[in-house]
């Protein structure tokens, strides 16, 4: 991702108005993430229509890839638990009809995740940059999403480089 892709995303992000939608929306993009992530790290397939993050297919939901990533040793453990709490608030969000942040059982998904991403420095850049470090409980969401997002594609960077390494390595090698 561009920084320029990366700014129009935060600005969508600080653009939502709607608790229920920011959600689903900051969860969209962090599924998105993973399976970016996935389709960097694997190796391509030869046939064409083998993609295991697609469709039908084993890697294909928001679950599947945060187990994945994590047993690839990509993430920690603290880091699949922000991200399947990410995964539950979506699920929550995608089916109520009625939503409240400041309610049970949402609330107390959103505390943790702020107790697991606030200590990161990212965060607090993140808050100083577009919240003045003055924030009410959806700047706070906004907040922890997009460092969850910021971390995912530092992590895509860094695949993306071992990844060229690994091409130069493979040259060296014939």
């Amino acid at each position: 991702m561009t920084t320029r892709e990366l700014d129009d995303l935060v600005d969508e992000i600080l653009d939502e108005k709607n608790d229920r939608s920011l959600i689903i929306l900051c969860s969209s993009i962090i599924d998105t993430q993973l399976y970016d992530l996935l389709n960097t790290f694997f190796v391509k397939s030869i046939k064409k229509d083998d993609n295991l993050l697609k469709g039908d297919n084993p890697l294909s939901t928001f679950s599947s890839r945060i187990k994945i990533i994590y047993r690839l040793g990509l993430i920690d453990d603290s880091f699949r638990l922000v991200l399947d709490t990410v995964r539950k608030v979506r699920n929550l969000c995608a089916h109520s009809v009625q939503l409240d942040i400041k309610k049970a059982p949402i609330r107390d998904h959103i505390l943790f995740l702020k107790k697991n991403i606030e200590i990161r420095s990212t965060f607090k850049l993140i808050k100083k940059r577009y919240f003045d470090n003055e924030t009410n409980k959806k700047d706070e969401v906004k907040s922890l999403f997009i460092t969850i997002s910021i971390i995912l594609e530092a992590l895509l960077q860094s695949i993306n480089e071992i990844k060229k390494n690994e091409t130069l390595i493979k040259i060296s090698l014939k």
